[in-house]
């Protein structure tokens, strides 16, 4: 039996000033499972609100991250792998609150041999227009009715692993621009190559609370877009994994095909029965320009030769 020194499962949560919604998404998290079996880490990025006194006070245990470089989730979610002592690891974003049976539902798919498994990003009720956008923009391959099974990257919003298998690997790339957007393609492409697939369990649902703006939605997509080259040409983790190979061919084609690409995230949309997205395709052609000028603007960067670490950051803030 698991025992208080040694919990089966630690949820990571990084955070930055989350203080209104910390306590909601703890207790949510904690009525999952029992306390003696759940670890739960808030690893406090820098935040400049009381988002560390409110998770300890939820029963959270707290790290601070207090460094120049706030701001960096990649470095914030290693710290807390570090510093777990559960079996297994589910990395959960702070801007997420688990439905019931969200962790049942990860350690399942485990139970079942599954080493990584990805749940579903779901959308919360009571978000205005443009958050909804964003949530379209985002999440229209990994929602709870989307089908389960192998699929060849998922974002960490959401996300389990066996620690063992998580600390034989680099973990998430700290280094920038990567850290903003693609930060966990590479430690799971290094275990697809070793045999352990990722599997989406869409009953796995956390609710993504995605923040309202046009500009945070056209920052968003420009950001996805800036590291988008890089991190897919060095890992193959790209649902079009043969395009991701020709990362030159790839920027050239990207404008063309951004209204593609914008029909084809409404089409997935409309097939399980969504149709906002349809409605409001102008906007959503807009996010994907804005991804095509931070694919550009960051593969210009790249194909030079400029290193990662040297790189500015993406203009999105």
């Amino acid at each position: 039996m698991p025992s208080p020194e040694r919990p089966s499962v630690t949820v990571v949560i990084p955070a930055r000033n989350a203080a209104a919604d910390i306590g909601a998404l703890l207790d949510a998290v904690r009525s999952q499972a029992a306390p003696d079996v759940l670890e739960v880490i808030v690893v406090d990025d820098s935040s400049a609100d009381d988002t560390a006194v409110r998770a300890r006070c939820h029963g959270a245990t707290v790290i601070e991250r207090g460094t120049a470089d706030g701001g960096n989730p990649a470095a914030a979610r290693n710290l807390g792998a570090r510093s777990a002592r559960g079996e297994m690891l589910v990395f959960l974003d702070a801007d997420c609150v688990p439905a019931p049976g969200w962790l049942a539902a990860l350690l399942a798919a485990h139970a079942e041999g599954e080493a990584v498994v990805g749940g579903a990003l779901d959308l919360p009720p009571g978000l205005p227009l443009t958050a909804r956008l964003d949530y379209y923009c985002g999440w229209y391959h990994v929602h709870s009715r989307c089908r389960a099974g192998e699929v060849p990257n998922h974002p960490p919003g959401n996300l389990s692993v066996s620690r063992m298998a998580f600390a034989s690997t680099a973990g998430f790339t700290e280094r920038q621009p990567t850290a903003y957007a693609h930060e966990e393609l590479a430690w799971q492409a290094e275990l697809r190559r070793r045999g352990m697939p990722l599997r989406f369990e869409p009953r796995a649902v956390v609710y993504h609370r995605n923040r309202p703006g046009l500009g945070q939605l056209l920052r968003r997509n420009y950001r996805w877009g800036y590291s988008a080259l890089e991190a897919k040409a060095a890992t193959g983790a790209s649902r079009l994994r043969w395009l991701s190979r020709h990362p030159r061919f790839q920027m050239f084609a990207a404008l063309p095909l951004a209204a593609v690409q914008a029909l084809y995230i409404a089409g997935c949309w409309l097939r399980v029965g969504v149709l906002e997205p349809v409605l409001l395709l102008p906007v959503v052609l807009a996010a994907r320009l804005a991804y095509v000028a931070g694919l550009t603007a960051g593969g210009i960067r790249w194909l030079r030769g400029e290193t990662s670490a040297g790189a500015p950051r993406p203009r999105w803030e």
